[in-house]
C-alpha cells in the first residue's frame, strides 16, 4: 500500500529525497532486538560499507533494508521512494533491491539446486527462484555475458554444486545482475574468494555502481571497492556513520587481517621428541578423485607425519576442498589409488574416523540446519552427528561447557542456531569440532566470516589444541597465521603445484 503527499513526494528546498528512509527503526529476531533506533537515509549516488564484528547486526541491517526483515511494529518507520512517491510497503524494493550473501548460497546448498551456473543466472532473467523455462538464444547469450563478467565463463555449463564455495558466490552475483536491481546488496562477497578473484569482483563492482547503487557489509577495509564513499558502523545494535567524501581505494582504519607478511612469532609450538623416523599419520598413493563425472584431483601423493601442521593453497575451484574431504572420508580415491590413515589405526568405520578427524567448512555450516542450542550443537560433537543422537552424559557436558567457554559462547549458550550470525555459528562448528579433542582438525576457510576479535581468539585456541597434540590442516585463501605452518600444499587444477617446507628445522615430509 502507497503513501504519498505533495510536501513527500516533493524535495524540500532543493534536498534529494532518500531512496531508503529509517526512522527510530528496531529490528529483533527470535524475540532478540538486534538493532535499536536505527535513523538512515539512502541518497542516489552513496554506494554504502556496512561494517561491524560477528553478531553486530550487519547482515539483519541488509536484509531489512531488502524488505525481506520487518521492523519491530510500533516504533518508527521504513520508507523507500524509487521515483513514484513514498511506500511503505516492500513491494516494490523486492522487486528494485536484490540481496546476495550465505543464506541464499546455503540455500542452494541446502536444497541440492545443481542447476548449471548458466542456468542458475537465467533463473535471475526470469525472476524465478529455479529455472522454469527454457532459455532462448537471446536469454542464453545475456546469461552468458554477466558469467563472462566475472570471467566464469569457461565455468557456464558446469553444475553449481560441483564448483567452489567462491565460484558459487560470484555465480550468485552474477545471477543478482540478471534481476537488473536499483540497489543491489553484498552480505560479505569477498568471502571465500581467491585474491585474483577477490580483484575481478572488486572492479566489477565498481563498472556495476556507474549505473547501480552499492551497498555490502565487510569486516575488513582491503575488501571495499574504489566506489564506496560511505560507511555504516554497527556496534552494540547501534549505527554510525563516515563520509568518505572522494576517498577511494577502501577505507582506513579499519583492522586489515589479510597483511603479506608473515607471523613468525606465531609458529605452533609442538611435542619435538627425538624421533629417527616420525609416524606417518595418513598416506595417500595416486588418487584420482572424482565427483560425479568429472575428475577433481589427479595422481595425488602426499603423507601427513606427526608433528606437520599444512597450508593447503590455491585458486578457487583447485580441488583445496576436495582434498579435505579425502582427508575426512567422504571421498574415496578411483580403484587404483589409495588413502590409508596409518596412525589412526585405520579405522573400521567412518563414524570412528570422525571421531579422530575433526572437520569444518561452509558446507557443514550450510548443511547443519537442525533445531538445536549453541550448546546442543556442540554437544553434537562427540558423536560426530548433526543434532544430538542420545542424551549427553555428565562428564561429557563438562566438555562441552569447557570448549563453549574456550571459544567465548557462554551468552549465546542457550541461544537456537538458527538466530546466530554467520561468524558466530562458525565459531559454534568450531567448538563443536574440538569438543572431541581430535588427532587432526581439517578446517576449510576458517577466517572468512571472523571479525578480526573472533580471528585473534581462534588462533589462540588453535595454538593451544596444537601443543597438546592436535594437528592442523587449514585451506585458506587469507594470509593469516601463516607462521604456524610447516608446510604448504599448493594444488592448481586438481594437481599438485608444489610441497613447500616453511620452517627450518622441522621434519620435511616428501
Amino acid at each position: 500500500m502507497k503513501h504519498t503527499t505533495p510536501e513527500q513526494s516533493t524535495p524540500d528546498q532543493g534536498t534529494p529525497l532518500a531512496v531508503v528512509t529509517l526512522s527510530r527503526v528496531d529490528v529483533a529476531i527470535a524475540g532478540n532486538t538486534i538493532l535499536r533506533n536505527l535513523n538512515w537515509n539512502l541518497q542516489r549516488g552513496e554506494h554504502w560499507a556496512i561494517v561491524g564484528v560477528n553478531g553486530s547486526g550487519k547482515t539483519s541491517f541488509l536484509k531489512l533494508i531488502s524488505g525481506t526483515l520487518w521492523p519491530v511494529p510500533g516504533n518508527g518507520k521504513r520508507q523507500y521512494n524509487f521515483g513514484s512517491g513514498l511506500q511503505t510497503d516492500a513491494v516494490e524494493a523486492l522487486r528494485k533491491i536484490t540481496l546476495v550473501g550465505h543464506e541464499l548460497q546455503d540455500h542452494y546448498i541446502r536444497l541440492g539446486w545443481n542447476f548449471s551456473a548458466v542456468e542458475v543466472v537465467l533463473s535471475g532473467i526470469f525472476r524465478t527462484n529455479i529455472p522454469r523455462q527454457r532459455a532462448n538464444k537471446k536469454e542464453d547469450a545475456q546469461a552468458r555475458n554477466l558469467l563472462e563478467k566475472f570471467h566464469l565463463d569457461h565455468l557456464a555449463d558446469r553444475q553449481f554444486l560441483e564448483l567452489s564455495r567462491g565460484e558459487q558466490r560470484r555465480v550468485l552475483i552474477a545471477r543478482a545482475l540478471a534481476f537488473k536491481p536499483q540497489i543491489l546488496l553484498l552480505d560479505e562477497p569477498s568471502a571465500n574468494l581467491d585474491h585474483s578473484a577477490r580483484k575481478t569482483l572488486n572492479d566489477t563492482i565498481d563498472d556495476i555502481s556507474r549505473h547501480t547503487t552499492i551497498i555490502f557489509s565487510s569486516h575488513r577495509s582491503y575488501d571495499m571497492p574504489l566506489c564506496v564513499n560511505k560507511m555504516l558502523y554497527i556496534e552494540g545494535g547501534q549505527i554510525s556513520e563516515k563520509n568518505l567524501g572522494k576517498q577511494t581505494g577502501g577505507i582506513s582504519g579499519l583492522p586489515d587481517v589479510d597483511g603479506t607478511q608473515e607471523s613468525p612469532e606465531k609458529i605452533l609450538v609442538t611435542d619435538t621428541r627425538n624421533t629417527a623416523e616420525p609416524e606417518i599419520l595418513i598416506e595417500i598413493d595416486d588418487a584420482n578423485i572424482w565427483v560425479e563425472k568429472r575428475k577433481i584431483i589427479s595422481g595425488l601423493n602426499w603423507r601427513l607425519l606427526e608433528e606437520q601442521h599444512w597450508h593447503i593453497a590455491g585458486a578457487n575451484g583447485s580441488g583445496k576442498t576436495t582434498f579435505l574431504r579425502l582427508l575426512h572420508g567422504q571421498l574415496r580415491p578411483a580403484l587404483t589409488g589409495s588413502i590409508r590413515w596409518v596412525g589412526l589405526g585405520n579405522p573400521s568405520d567412518i563414524w570412528a574416523l570422525r571421531r579422530l578427524i575433526g572437520w569444518v567448512s561452509p558446507e557443514l555450516q550450510a548443511d547443519y540446519r537442525y533445531a538445536a542450542t549453541v550448546q546442543d550443537c556442540v554437544a553434537s560433537g562427540i558423536d560426530s552427528s548433526l543434532g544430538l543422537v542420545r542424551p549427553i552424559k555428565q562428564e561429557e557436558r563438562v566438555l562441552v561447557t569447557s570448549v563453549v567457554e574456550d571459544l567465548e559462547l557462554q551468552q549465546l549458550a542457550e541461544r537456537s542456531i538458527r538466530t546466530l550470525s554467520y561468524g558466530q555459528f562458525k565459531r559454534t562448528l568450531i567448538a563443536r569440532a574440538l569438543v572431541n579433542r581430535p588427532k587432526i582438525l581439517l578446517l576449510d576457510e576458517p577466517w572468512e566470516g571472523l571479525d578480526p576479535g573472533a580471528i585473534e581468539l581462534l588462533e589462540g585456541k588453535l595454538q593451544d589444541i596444537s601443543n597438546h597434540g592436535t594437528q592442523l590442516i587449514c585451506a585458506s585463501h587469507l594470509n593469516i597465521a601463516q607462521g604456524w605452518f610447516t608446510h604448504r600444499l599448493t594444488l592448481e587444477n586438481g594437481h599438485v603445484l608444489s610441497v613447500t617446507p616453511l620452517q627450518e628445522g622441522r621434519r620435511s615430509e616428501q
